[in-house]
């Protein structure tokens, strides 16, 4: 009895992590972006996860090495999650409110199963699966409708972040897909260092190309963001995520897709006083909607499925 009281603790102890870390990072990643330039604020969050894993790796006596022909395919993946993706949500959410970001990129689940299924080889979707998309779609114009008439406060290129949103889900999407059909044998864990590790060398690069140390504002705030998406948002997030994979049946852990996006609204709302109109919310209710039917059409795939659809394990 003991034993099984644990184990409950410990699922809901992952799954509370789970939402509120991964929930959160979309309210850290704008409080971040408001005091540094993009680049800075990837390459500083990708670096302090690398150093975190690698780290744990070491002190627990895992190799850090990893198959041979498997590092150009874990840095290619490693790049389109840390580097397209985080820099893109990134620069997105310095032109939308954090809680509409959230909504935007929570269609990665969506664009996940259209890009699966045009590489050769991939699934195809069933009925309830191109509903979810079509639901989808109506719900970012719902979402974005109010938009072509007037902008966010303190927001100017709406649809100019809508757009960089959805390239942040697309590049997650086609990592993911690729992920999948590489099939690392490299310890999960250790593969996950590789890919951030690879992704820090890139983004600093690319700070230091565009001159994003001269401009950047070294705040108390914009440190503490970085930090929590490094520790909370990566590490912990990816460790509860890996705990609940191997505890709990997949349809449960995929909740985390339209839970999130939800609780990143609120955080929203309540941290960063933004609001959303009426029209806005009934897309968040359709787009939420949408993403929980297409993964439920696929969620017999197995659990790389849903591994491939953890936006922030890596994000």
């Amino acid at each position: 009895m003991l034993s099984a009281t644990s184990k409950s603790t410990r699922i809901l102890l992952a799954f509370t992590s789970v939402y509120l870390f991964w929930g959160s990072t979309y309210l850290a990643i704008h409080v971040a972006g408001e005091h540094l330039p993009v680049a800075v604020v990837s390459g500083s969050r990708s670096l302090i996860s690398a150093i975190l894993i690698f780290s744990i790796c070491i002190l627990r006596g895992k190799s850090i090495r990893v198959p041979h022909g498997e590092w150009w395919k874990l840095i290619l993946v490693g790049l389109l999650f840390m580097s397209a993706n985080n820099m893109l949500l990134t620069w997105g959410e310095k032109m939308v409110p954090s809680g509409f970001a959230s909504l935007i990129v929570s269609t990665l689940a969506i664009q996940t199963a259209l890009v699966d299924m045009v590489i050769p080889g991939g699934e195809r979707m069933n009925i309830r699966g191109w509903a979810g998309t079509l639901l989808g779609t109506a719900g970012i114009i719902l979402l974005v409708w109010p938009a072509l008439h007037h902008s966010a406060a303190g927001y100017s290129r709406p649809l100019l972040g809508v757009v960089v949103l959805l390239g942040a889900a697309f590049s997650f999407a086609v990592g993911s897909v690729l992920s999948r059909r590489f099939v690392f044998k490299a310890d999960t864990f250790v593969a996950t260092g590789w890919q951030v590790g690879a992704a820090a060398v890139f983004n600093w690069m690319f700070a230091f190309a565009t001159g994003g140390l001269r401009h950047s504002d070294w705040t108390w705030y914009g440190v503490e963001a970085i930090v929590y998406l490094s520790v909370f948002g990566t590490l912990f997030g990816l460790v509860a995520f890996t705990y609940l994979l191997q505890n709990v049946v997949v349809s449960k852990v995929a909740t985390y897709a339209f839970v999130n996006p939800a609780i990143a609204v609120l955080l929203g709302v309540l941290l960063l006083g933004e609001r959303l109109a009426s029209t806005e919310v009934i897309g968040m209710v359709v787009i939420v909607a949408a993403v929980a039917m297409v993964i439920y059409s696929r969620v017999d795939s197995g659990k790389r499925e849903i591994v491939g659809m953890a936006g922030d394990a890596v994000e």
